[in-house]
């Protein structure tokens, strides 16, 4: 989670807990946390270990975006950004959805705002959006989404901006 002095923000986390049932929550810079618990999996929720893995990253690279379209920032309408998921800490076979953070640096906004919608590759675009951003913003959000047969997600932009990808676990088919 990302926030700014006097921001107020929320977002979601799907994480492991420890052997003793904990979490661990670290702040960078001074803040209040409220934690809420939305629920649990029994099983079939696989954590990357020891920690979450970027996979995407369009500053520097890190997922085969460098260099595309002779640009590093997304532009919302243009090409959606395909990002393979399966085949590395996640495994190539099996694996019917991940846990991502998806974070959105240096947001440039259309008209009405700006917005990312994760989806599998090859899937519908979604009517909804997984993270929401204005001018200059910074933003991150937990997504949990299927990923295509060929083991991708999808971003769709509107607006313009980086994106950073971290897969903290995943979903047996």
């Amino acid at each position: 989670m990302n926030f700014g002095f006097g921001d107020t923000v929320a977002n979601s986390v799907v994480t492991p807990l420890s052997g003793d049932g904990k979490v661990c929550l670290y702040v960078y810079g001074t803040a209040h946390l409220l934690v809420d618990v939305s629920g649990y999996f029994v099983s079939g929720f696989v954590s990357v270990v020891p920690e979450p893995v970027r996979l995407l990253d369009t500053r520097s690279g890190v997922g085969g975006w460098l260099g595309r379209q002779g640009s590093l920032a997304v532009e919302g309408g243009a090409s959606l950004v395909e990002l393979q998921v399966a085949g590395g800490v996640v495994p190539s076979e099996g694996v019917g959805g991940v846990a991502l953070n998806v974070t959105v640096v240096g947001g440039e906004v259309n008209e009405y705002g700006g917005f990312v919608s994760v989806f599998p590759c090859g899937g519908v675009l979604p009517k909804t959006s997984s993270v929401n951003f204005g001018f200059g913003d910074t933003v991150a959000n937990s997504v949990v989404t299927p990923v295509s047969d060929d083991g991708k997600v999808c971003f769709y932009v509107y607006g313009k901006a980086h994106l950073l990808a971290d897969v903290s676990g995943y979903f047996g088919t």
